[in-house]
């Protein structure tokens, strides 16, 4: 496909080659030991065990490695696993728990570094990049961004309201942002910046491609907090605040009282990200005719493109309905399955697909790493600070103080449910313990900080390693629009949800 100069913004030249020796690539690839050695040498914090803080010393240099990549991220999750559950002894496990009869620290710590591929998230993630897969293979995922593109895609801007406004309509319906995001969203909207030259690990990536990814992201987290059943930790945490804080709330109550919330950053979101991670492309009015002429060679669907839809489909239905019967990564896995078997992928494409095999490593080794500060017994002792701090604080600033702390806390997190079991009863109970403290409410704005949390890293919940896997999204850039967009989504949400629920109740 050609295009004027005008419709495409240039490529960025290449940097110019130094031939002075630069301290900066030393620095990146041992800057995580550094950490590493750093918090491990420093003193114990009072109330935390020593093995406790070696395992926070390796955990921050994995989130170093991660943001710096001195090695690809998955090769990072799996060097701090493996590090971790080498030495058990030292970081893993209390010396009363060694002592116990029976016990095994290495058994247990392999049984613990392996959990992780055990978890229904970590192949739901898989499954989507199948899925993937399969679109780019028949050529339905070309198709549906055609007609997309032909549609809305002179501006933008509207093609980041368009993907928004999708993830939106299929929310309330698909309780996984797993299944409903990397399942359904990004298998299309991954063939949007090829249309415009914009491609993959490349510094092309910036032209269209980066904001649609980063678009997706953040309407996924948005839509996951608005609605009850936009999101399956959701469920699991009015299950918690019903046995935790007595306190009972129904799917109107949950959406009324995000809706001032939700609406702003529905709408703002698209525009604001592109101001702060501008595309490259704004408009390219030729675009449209050109993807109409396309679509008319491409001619009628495929048997092999008759044969995804059904399957989608089919998973799409289960996702929405059939949850009580199947759960979502089962219904996912049996689709690939199924691709499989009707040959509408081949077993050497799935085999082929780096990014879904470097993805499902990279998560699996995530996921026990944040379930291990747990295990140690970091969680429990950062939140009885919190507690403590709170301590003849006023109701408002209080309650404002334990959901800021609920929040920044997932970055310690792979998983979103992962994050509502170990800390929503904890949180329920330090504001338990503050006499006049509103329960109903400070349960509610906890439950709905759930979806927008999401955004703050690339493994914050189901769907980002997805889009940080995808090419478009450098791990840099991830980490630093996770924290605009993180400040952002949570400024909104206390600066109108709060008032909104004080106010209106």
């Amino acid at each position: 496909m050609s295009m004027s100069k005008s419709t495409l913004a240039s490529t960025p030249p290449p940097l110019m080659a130094h031939s002075q020796w630069s301290p900066a690539p030393v620095l990146k690839k041992i800057s995580p030991l550094l950490v590493f050695a750093v918090i491990a040498a420093l003193p114990v914090p009072a109330g935390l065990a020593q093995h406790s803080w070696y395992y926070v010393a390796i955990f921050a240099a994995v989130i170093v490695g991660l943001i710096v990549e001195p090695i690809p991220a998955a090769a990072v999750g799996l060097t701090g696993l493996i590090a971790a559950a080498a030495v058990p002894q030292f970081v893993l496990y209390s010396p009363e728990q060694l002592a116990k009869p029976g016990f095994s620290a290495t058994s247990s710590a392999v049984a613990w570094a392996l959990s992780g591929f055990s978890n229904s998230t970590v192949w739901l993630i898989f499954a989507a990049f199948i899925f993937s897969l399969g679109y780019e293979k028949t050529g339905l995922g070309r198709r549906i961004a055609l007609c997309l593109v032909s549609a809305l895609g002179g501006r933008t801007l509207s093609l980041g309201y368009a993907v928004t406004f999708a993830d939106a309509i299929l929310a309330p319906f698909t309780p996984s942002n797993t299944a409903r995001s990397g399942g359904t969203i990004f298998p299309v909207i991954k063939n949007l910046p090829d249309l415009y030259d914009s491609k993959p690990n490349d510094p092309s990536s910036r032209r269209i491609g980066g904001y649609l990814m980063w678009t997706a992201v953040a309407a996924t987290c948005i839509t996951s907090s608005m609605f009850l059943t936009g999101l399956a930790p959701n469920l699991l945490a009015l299950e918690l605040v019903r046995k935790t804080a007595h306190v009972e709330l129904s799917w109107m109550r949950w959406f009324l009282a995000f809706l001032p919330v939700g609406a702003v950053l529905l709408l703002l979101t698209p525009w604001l990200i592109y101001k702060l991670y501008p595309p490259e492309v704004k408009r390219s009015p030729e675009v449209p005719a050109w993807a109409r002429e396309e679509l008319r060679k491409l001619g009628p669907l495929s048997r092999r493109e008759g044969v995804l839809i059904a399957l989608v489909v089919g998973a799409l239905a289960l996702w929405i309905f059939g949850t009580s019967i199947m759960e979502p990564a089962t219904a996912a896995i049996l689709v690939v399955s199924l691709l499989v078997l009707t040959r509408t992928v081949s077993w050497d494409d799935v085999l082929a697909d780096k990014p879904a095999w470097n993805t499902l490593v990279w998560f699996g080794t995530l996921v026990p790493l944040a379930a291990g500060l747990v295990q140690v017994g970091v969680v429990k002792w950062l939140a009885g600070l919190l507690g403590a701090q709170l301590t003849g604080l006023p109701i408002l600033p209080a309650m404002l103080a334990i959901v800021l702390a609920f929040f920044l806390l997932h970055y310690l997190f792979a998983s979103v449910t992962a994050h509502v079991t170990a800390l929503l009863p904890v949180m329920l109970s330090v504001g338990a313990a503050i006499p006049g403290m509103p329960m109903e409410s400070l349960a509610l704005l906890l439950c709905l900080s759930l979806g927008i949390m999401g955004i703050i890293s690339p493994f914050a919940t189901g769907p980002s390693p997805i889009y940080a896997g995808s090419g478009y999204l450098p791990a840099a850039d991830y980490w630093r629009l996770g924290s605009i967009f993180g400040a952002i989504f949570l400024g909104v949400f206390l600066v109108v949800g709060v008032p909104m629920l004080v106010l209106f109740g």
